[in-house]
């Protein structure tokens, strides 16, 4: 490309012998993939040639503009990404792609974003597809695709790594869920919904209290009990959705005690077995907002309840409650001299 040789002998990285030398290079390398005979040590040698010949480009222009020097106006930096990429593209589709080799070329795109055209990174796509479900490469893939910021292909590689990496790949849905937060609201709830129904329980179990948090926040209370009494009855049981709905309700101006202890009832007989916590908020919750004379009858279920190997801690932390409740009541008391 003229362009290219402008460039390279304008700002001196490459004088014209070499080149030449890197224009030959590349006509033998382009006539070796034609021909099939070409080895991966050759390709990845003049892919290492073009990343560095770009690096320098780009260091290069840095340079110009940080002393406010006007830039010859070129397109050499898509141009060498591209030859990066394709030299890639043939490495994929002819051998082997290690993991290193991988992360490292998306690595490369991520610096080189604004230089890439999202179609160039299907194969990318593909390529990783080939691996063993590398969970720290699929999350480079996503965040790569997030900068890219192409919904149908940021949505597409979502979609795959999830399917790759099943439970694992939780954290491909916090960096979804992030996103749609900022740039998508008005797919998030399908996104949330779509999370609170995965058969992988990890992700489900995490997700749906994020939905009933969202549902609180943009929608009012009636969508929020609803969308509990539906959220409830997935399988299994999401203890800490029961906890975001009890707040919810205990935020309530004219809170119902009711309704408050109907959802402890309900998570301590689905989690009081081997779940201390909940029997120990729903007596914290007696005790400063509902009834005192409910708070032995609750601790009495509790010990009955609870896996026995558990019992002794409980034992522990109600007193240490009762003691804490009773000092605090004691600092309270006002007294009037004579």
């Amino acid at each position: 490309m003229d362009f290219e040789r402008v460039f390279l002998k304008a700002y001196n990285i490459l004088k014209w012998d070499e080149f030449t030398v890197l224009n030959n290079d590349r006509a033998s390398i382009n006539e070796k993939i034609t021909n099939k005979v070409i080895t991966k040590h050759e390709l990845l040698s003049q892919f290492k040639v073009e990343l560095s010949l770009l690096n320098a480009c780009k260091h290069k222009i840095k340079d110009e503009l940080e002393q406010n020097l006007d830039v010859i106006d070129t397109q050499v930096l898509v141009l060498l990404s591209k030859r990066v990429i394709d030299l890639f593209d043939h490495m994929h589709v002819l051998f082997s792609i290690d993991e290193e080799l991988l992360s490292y070329y998306i690595n490369f795109c991520q610096d080189n974003v604004s230089y890439i055209h999202v179609d160039q990174l299907d194969i990318l796509l593909d390529a990783v597809l080939c691996t063993v479900n590398n969970q720290k490469i699929w999350i480079q893939l996503l965040k790569l695709h997030l900068e890219i910021n192409n919904y149908d292909k940021l949505m597409n590689v979502f979609q795959e790594g999830v399917r790759s990496l099943k439970t694992n790949s939780l954290p491909l849905w916090r960096i979804i869920i992030r996103y749609m937060r900022n740039r998508r609201p008005d797919m998030i709830q399908t996104l949330l919904e779509e999370g609170s129904n995965i058969s992988y329980e990890n992700i489900s179990l995490e997700i749906r209290p994020k939905y009933l948090k969202w549902c609180i926040e943009y929608k009012d209370l009636d969508a929020a009990r609803k969308l509990f009494n539906e959220l409830k009855e997935l399988k299994p049981p999401c203890c800490k959705l029961y906890l975001v709905m009890i707040s919810v309700e205990l935020e309530i101006l004219d809170c119902d005690l009711g309704t408050v202890r109907k959802l402890y009832d309900e998570a301590c007989i689905l989690f009081g077995r081997n779940n201390i916590g909940v029997w120990l908020d729903y007596i914290r919750f007696e005790q400063t907002d509902g009834s005192l004379k409910l708070v032995e009858s609750i601790y009495s279920k509790g010990l009955w309840k609870l896996e026995q190997n558990l019992r002794n801690t409980f034992i522990e932390e109600y007193n240490n409650i009762k003691r804490e409740f009773k000092e605090k009541l004691g600092n309270e008391i006002i007294v009037i001299d004579d």
